[in-house]
C-alpha cells in the first residue's frame, strides 16, 4: 500500500507539474506578444498570442488583442472570429462589440456596424471615439437625425470642442436647420478664430440663402488663414465680378496668383481686366502665363486663345488676331465666341462674307439670345444684301443691347432702304451714346435727306 500512494503522489505531483508548465508557457508566449507588438512585428505578435491561448486556454483579452492586430492588417474575417470569441468568453463586452463594429465598418457594411456600435455605447455610454465613428457612419448613410442626436451628446460633453461644434452645424445644415446650424458654426470660430472650414461654412449658408453682401466677409476671412483656398477667391472674384466691382476683382485675381493658385480661368479674366484697362503688356503677361500651363483642358486652352486674338486686335497685330481665332476654333470649334468674332472682322473687312455669315451662323446657333451675336447675324444679311432677315436680327439685338454700334447697324439699314426718320431715329440713340463726330455727320446728312423730300 505504501508504494501504491507514493505512486499516486508522485503522478499528482508530476500532472501538477505539468498544469503549472502550460500556465507559465502562455504567460511566456504573451510576453513576447506585448513584446513584439510594441516593436510593430505584428505577425510574431499574432502567433505569440495564439500559442498563449493554445497552452493556457481561452482568454476574452487575448482574443481582443488578436482581433486588433487583424484590423491592422487588414484581415478582417480574422478579426470578426476574435471578436466574436471575445464576446462569447464574456458577453456583452464593449470593446468587442466595438470591434466587431470597426470590423464591417472595413467592409464598408455600415447597417451591421452602427448596430454593433450602438449596442457597446448602451453598455459604455462614454466611448467618444466610438460615438464619434458612429456619427461619421449615419452622416455617410445619409441617416442625419442618428448623427445628429450623437453630435448633439458630444456638443454636451464638450461644450468647448470647435471641431464637435462644427460637425454638429454641418449635420444640422443638412437637416434644413440653418438658423441653429449658423449659431453652431459661430460657436466654431468663436473658440477657434483660426479655424477658416467654420467661416467657409458660414460664408456657403449665407451664399445659400441669397445673403451674398453677409457671405463675402466670411469668405475673405477664409483667407486670411488659408490664403491658398481656391474656393474662396472663385467665390470673391465671380460675385464682384457680377456686381461690376473691377477692382475687387482684380485684387483677389492679383492676390491668387501671388498665392500660386494657378487657375486658367483666374489669369483669362486678369487679362481681360487688364484689356479694358488698356494695359496690353499685363494682359499679354497674364494671358500667355494660362496658355503655358499644364493639362489645360481643350475649352480652356481655346478660350484662351480667344483672348489673345482679342488682345492682339486691341493692339492692331491683324494676322496674329486672325491667327489666334482660327486656332481657337480649331481647338475647340463651337467655341461661339471665336466664331462670331472672326466672321464679325470679316464683314467688317468686306471680305469673306459668306464664310463669316457662316461662322456667325454657328455661334448664334449656340447661343441664340446672345445680343452680340444677334447683331453680327444681322449684319451679316446686310452685307449679304438681305435686308428683311437684317431687319429682322437687328432689331432683336436692339432689344437685348443698349449699343452705339447695334443701333447704328440698324440706322444704316434704314439708310439703305430709304426710310430716314428711322434711320434718324437710331443714329440719335447712337450719338446718345457715342456722342460721336461721326454719328454727328450722318445726323446732318439725314436731315439734309429728310428736307430734300
Amino acid at each position: 500500500m505504501r508504494h501504491i500512494f507514493a505512486g499516486i503522489v508522485l503522478l499528482s505531483l508530476f500532472s501538477g507539474c505539468a498544469h503549472v508548465q502550460e500556465v507559465s508557457n502562455g504567460r511566456d508566449s504573451y510576453a513576447y506578444g506585448v513584446i513584439a507588438e510594441r516593436e510593430d512585428r505584428i505577425e510574431d505578435a499574432i502567433q505569440h498570442y495564439k500559442d498563449s491561448i493554445q497552452k493556457a486556454g481561452d482568454d476574452s483579452y487575448l482574443y481582443m488583442k488578436l482581433g486588433n492586430l487583424y484590423l491592422k492588417t487588414r484581415d478582417i474575417p480574422s478579426a470578426k472570429k476574435c471578436f466574436s470569441k471575445a464576446l462569447q468568453l464574456t458577453p456583452e463586452k464593449p470593446e468587442a462589440l466595438f470591434g466587431l463594429g470597426v470590423s464591417y465598418l472595413f467592409e464598408n457594411n455600415y447597417d451591421q456596424a452602427a448596430l454593433y456600435m450602438e449596442r457597446g455605447l448602451a453598455i459604455d455610454n462614454e466611448n467618444h471615439s466610438i460615438r464619434m465613428l458612429l456619427c461619421d457612419i449615419y452622416a455617410g448613410m445619409n441617416k442625419m437625425e442618428q448623427a445628429s442626436g450623437h453630435y448633439k451628446y458630444l456638443v454636451e460633453v464638450f461644450p468647448e470642442n470647435y471641431l464637435f461644434r462644427y460637425n454638429y452645424g454641418n449635420i444640422l445644415e443638412r437637416l434644413g436647420k440653418d438658423g441653429e446650424a449658423e449659431k453652431e458654426y459661430l460657436k466654431s470660430v468663436e473658440l477657434a478664430y483660426f479655424f477658416w472650414k467654420g467661416y467657409f461654412a458660414l460664408g456657403s449658408l449665407h451664399l445659400k440663402s441669397g445673403k451674398t453682401k453677409e457671405a463675402l466677409p466670411y469668405f475673405e476671412k477664409v483667407l486670411s488663414y488659408n490664403p491658398n483656398d481656391y474656393v474662396s477667391y472663385s467665390v470673391l472674384v465671380s460675385t464682384y465680378y457680377s456686381e461690376g466691382n473691377r477692382e475687387k476683382v482684380k485684387y483677389y485675381l492679383e492676390k491668387a496668383i501671388k498665392q500660386g493658385v494657378n487657375q486658367a480661368y483666374f489669369y483669362q479674366l486678369l487679362g481681360i481686366i487688364y484689356i479694358d484697362e488698356k494695359n496690353y503688356e499685363k494682359a499679354e503677361e497674364a494671358l500667355q502665363a494660362g496658355i503655358s500651363m499644364e493639362d489645360l483642358s481643350v475649352t480652356d486652352l481655346s478660350n484662351a486663345q480667344f483672348y489673345m486674338g482679342v488682345l492682339y486686335d486691341k493692339t492692331e497685330r491683324r494676322e496674329e488676331m486672325e491667327d489666334s481665332m482660327k486656332q481657337a476654333i480649331k481647338l475647340h470649334p463651337d467655341n461661339a465666341m471665336a466664331l462670331n468674332y472672326l466672321g464679325y472682322t470679316y464683314l467688317v473687312q468686306d471680305r469673306n462674307i459668306e464664310e463669316a455669315y457662316r461662322m456667325i451662323k454657328k455661334a448664334y446657333d449656340i447661343e441664340p439670345n446672345n445680343g452680340a451675336f444677334l447683331d453680327s447675324l444681322g449684319w451679316a444679311y446686310y452685307k449679304k444684301g438681305d435686308y428683311q432677315s437684317a431687319q429682322k436680327y437687328l432689331e432683336r439685338a436692339a432689344e437685348k443691347e443698349k449699343d452705339e454700334e447695334v443701333y447704328g447697324h440698324l440706322g444704316h439699314l434704314y439708310l439703305k432702304l430709304e426710310e430716314y426718320e428711322k434711320a434718324l431715329l437710331w443714329f440719335v440713340k447712337a450719338h446718345e451714346i457715342s456722342g460721336s463726330k461721326e454719328t454727328q455727320k450722318i445726323l446732318d446728312e439725314i436731315l439734309w435727306k429728310i428736307l430734300e423730300k
